[in-house]
């Protein structure tokens, strides 16, 4: 089935303006089923094709369409983009795991489309090729004609899956995008495969770089819980190597509860000196003695400085602290967001949506208006996921055309929820992987900074 997104009219179109599927509501209460009959046809048979008006959903000053010619061989023989979508869509999905699948894969859809809108309008136009991988067998999907239009496919949420649609793409020369699967064997053996999910591992190098030059002044001060010492990240010892290879000493404290947390300072003989605390776990219960021992320190070094103004005594600025946290923090930062900011935590993660940025809050707007509803609470966001990932790859071939592949090394691009920046594998004839890395700031004066590591 090909989706084709009208394209954008001349005059602008207002925000407050609605989004409607043109076809008939079915009395089922069961939205996500009828969302899916309308897409694939079931409710539609005139000519399986809904018809889609949408507010105008863009975040960003419009790019300058290239004016270069790179129709001449290849996909683009009438100027269109193509995308294919191949998801467990699955419109009789029966069991509650069916059913939690099923959903994930409409929202990330509904996201794809805004992205398709958004590049439409300025003036290039899309169809989208989409799939049920829960009614039509992998088989059938591959040996349809129609995907051999397809300028990029986006692959399921299975290992297998993704490796038979990866096969396909070698086959043909497709660019294969995994959203959802992270294996190192694929990109060894497919070329044509990018995966957005990426192992923490393979980001560590850059992070420490980028840590060791943000934190060049400040002292490294690794914290070990023993209460809650039984899930140790290995990024800490990671890091401990590199600053022992480097010849930069750090410092190191055990505690079982937070009261002790407070002598830090003159028990290692820190008072003075700028610090960076590197919990070694990152887990929540650890997470809540941590933070209170650190929040008295805070209070105790504001004190001792404050003493040394009213004397005189004051010889430099206020030391600072800061704290590294994990990519798990997202997740708690209801219980915790007051800490981040008081305690000037960076956050390493792969994903990070910020809901106080204004871009976000008119994608969930508009997510709102075209759906009549609200995105999935869950992380990530399946709809801005599907979002993020389409919008890049469309501008990329807008940009690039046949020479995406060649080009796209070393491109960055801002997103709302996933930094998207591909290196090859290792020999340079291997597929690519995602190696954006974002450091999260909450700055003590309540702001959010997203800082991309390179």
């Amino acid at each position: 089935m090909t989706l084709v997104i009208p394209e954008a009219k001349a005059e602008s179109v207002s925000p407050a303006s609605t989004t409607t599927v043109k076809k008939e509501e079915p009395k089922s209460e069961n939205k996500v089923s009828s969302l899916l009959s309308g897409i694939f046809g079931k409710s539609n048979k005139s000519n399986n094709i809904p018809q889609v008006t949408a507010p105008q959903v863009s975040f960003d000053k419009k790019p300058t369409l290239p004016t270069y010619n790179v129709l001449g061989t290849g996909h683009w023989t009438d100027g269109t983009l193509t995308l294919a979508v191949i998801l467990p869509f699955n419109l009789n999905a029966q069991t509650a795991d069916e059913q939690k699948t099923q959903m994930r894969s409409v929202e990330f859809y509904e996201g794809i489309l805004m992205a398709v809108d958004e590049i439409q309008q300025t003036g290039r136009r899309v169809s989208v090729l989409a799939y049920d991988l829960g009614t039509e067998s992998m088989s059938s999907i591959l040996s349809n004609q129609n995907l051999l239009s397809a300028d990029f496919i986006i692959a399921p949420m299975e290992e297998a899956e993704v490796k038979q649609v990866a096969e396909w793409g070698e086959e043909h020369g497709t660019p294969v995008v995994s959203p959802f699967v992270f294996n190192a064997k694929l990109i060894d053996e497919y070329e044509h495969l990018f995966q957005i999910n990426t192992s923490k591992s393979l980001l560590y190098p850059q992070l420490t770089e980028d840590l060791l030059n943000r934190f060049r002044n400040y002292t490294f001060v690794f914290l070990t819980d023993s209460v809650s010492n039984h899930k140790v990240d290995p990024y800490p010892a990671m890091l401990k190597r590199e600053l022992r290879t480097m010849g930069i000493s750090y410092k190191e404290m055990s505690y079982y509860r937070p009261e002790r947390l407070m002598d830090c300072d003159s028990i290692l003989g820190i008072m003075d000196k700028d610090i960076l605390f590197v919990p070694v776990t990152p887990q929540q219960e650890s997470m809540r003695r941590m933070f209170s021992g650190l929040q008295h320190v805070k209070i105790l070094r504001e004190a001792r400085y404050q003493e040394a103004l009213n004397t005189g005594t004051a010889t430099q600025a206020p030391p600072k602290i800061a704290i590294l946290g994990y990519p798990e923090w997202v997740l708690y930062s209801s219980d915790f967001i007051d800490y981040y900011y008081d305690l000037n935590v960076y956050m390493f993660s792969k994903l990070y949506i910020n809901p106080f940025d204004p871009f976000v809050k008119r994608f969930y707007d508009n997510f709102k208006l075209w759906y009549n509803k609200e995105l999935m609470a869950l992380m990530p966001k399946y709809g801005v996921l599907g979002y993020d990932l389409t919008r890049f790859f469309l501008k990329a071939l807008t940009r690039h055309g046949q020479h995406l592949e060649e080009r796209i090394v070393g491109q960055e691009e801002e997103n709302l929820q996933t930094v998207l920046c591909f290196e090859r594998g290792v020999n340079g004839k291997q597929g690519f992987y995602n190696h954006g890395l974002y450091l999260v700031h909450f700055t003590p004066d309540s702001n959010i900074e997203k800082i991309i590591i390179k």
